[in-house]
């Protein structure tokens, strides 16, 4: 039996509540925006982002790194 393996990233996020964190989420929407990202309608503002897409949890990271603490993580689904 083949077992399908599926990497999922996990990045959490601790922003300051200040007009920071409103950039940082405008421009997680205009990101998802201009990828036309299946993500769009998922996203909310727990701050984990939870996703397939290494291209976006990259993204999320970044620019999460840049206001406050982050952390990238990689599972692997296997069933």
């Amino acid at each position: 039996m083949v077992t399908a393996v599926t990497e999922i990233y996990i990045v959490d996020y601790d922003l300051p509540m200040d007009n920071r964190r409103r950039r940082f989420y405008r421009a997680v929407q205009a990101y998802l925006v201009e990828h036309d990202s299946e993500h769009l309608r998922d996203w909310s503002t727990q701050s984990v982002v939870i996703t397939d897409d290494r291209e976006f949890a990259d993204f999320v990271y970044a620019q999460a790194s840049q206001l406050g603490q982050a952390h990238m993580y990689k599972a692997t689904q296997v069933r």
